[in-house]
């Protein structure tokens, strides 16, 4: 069966039996094409002809530039492939089901201190732009929201009378969102200088260019960058870490790990238990310095 052919059913299949979401279409049709070009540049075109020892070299070959939660990901697309490819064509083996997934390496999350926030947020100018990003700043640290999120963000979902936000996340799994009132306040200098000058196209988002055009995750990604650079702070600071800090600050404030999981809109707590290692980590780094008797002599 051509390997093009196979590709194209089975995402016709995810998306009209399945009802899965535009991104995991987009996700799992981007991971199919990777898997692709990599088979054919093997010669191979054909799904039947893929073996495991092919599939086991692919997956090396990706996981040398690739976290293993991303190589994880693409071997979780294509198990579905070829599950879904072998129950319509019995004739066609699955060479997939044989194989394990990565062990995921434990790295603790990249978060801001509180002065870490002070300093970026004080970082910006009065300027058009200044206030846009500062707006689209504390919307992710204050909301705890994915970039994605927040760049999708529009208008009917934003209620500041009510201080609520409502959020569409993963597989879009709705969730209210509490909006701080320091926030609440930065939205709407940002509704009221900013946002009704640069508004040309009658966008429904909230966050849209002085084009009118709806903010892009690079965008976001690239301003970030540049204020973390030039603030002095630490380089590993990237658009997502002002989630990580929304956590991070919560427990720090001795809310309780369900709640926090609601508001980050994690269907598993286990991966909210990530941030109480943050906090384990550094009750260690303050116990060890505290009690660092090593090397010190008492004087005569």
């Amino acid at each position: 069966m051509n390997f093009q052919e196979a590709i194209s059913d089975y995402l016709i299949y995810i998306q009209v039996v399945q009802h899965r979401s535009v991104k995991t279409i987009h996700a799992y049709q981007h991971n199919l094409a990777v898997y692709q070009a990599f088979m054919e540049s093997k010669g191979l075109k054909e799904v039947d002809a893929i073996t495991v020892p092919y599939l086991d070299e692919f997956l090396q070959a990706f996981h040398q530039n690739h976290s293993s939660e991303s190589t994880n990901q693409i071997l979780s697309t294509i198990r579905s492939f070829h599950k879904y490819t072998s129950l319509n064509h019995p004739n066609i083996s699955n060479p997939s089901r044989y194989l394990h997934s990565f062990s995921k390496e434990k790295k603790l999350p990249i978060y801001c201190s509180k002065e870490d926030m002070r300093i970026l947020f004080d970082s910006f100018d009065d300027s058009q732009t200044g206030i846009y990003q500062k707006t689209i700043l504390m919307t992710l640290y204050s909301c705890g929201l994915r970039v994605s999120e927040c760049c999708t963000l529009e208008l009917n979902q934003v209620h500041l009378s009510n201080k609520i936000v409502k959020v569409y996340g993963k597989g879009d799994k709705e969730r209210l969102i509490p909006i701080a009132d320091p926030c609440i306040a930065q939205m709407e200098v940002y509704l009221n200088t900013v946002r009704n000058e640069w508004d040309v196209n009658h966008s429904p988002n909230f966050f849209i260019n002085h084009l009118g055009h709806v903010c892009t995750r690079q965008y976001v990604h690239t301003f970030i960058k540049k204020h973390v650079e030039a603030c002095g702070l630490d380089p590993r600071i990237s658009a997502h870490s002002f989630r990580h800090s929304f956590a991070t600050h919560l427990l720090d404030g001795q809310a309780d790990l369900r709640v926090v999981q609601e508001l980050l809109g994690h269907s598993d707590i286990q991966t909210t238990q990530i941030y109480t290692h943050i906090q384990n980590e550094r009750l260690k780094s303050a116990y060890d310095q505290f009690f660092d008797w090593k090397g010190k002599k008492e004087d005569k």
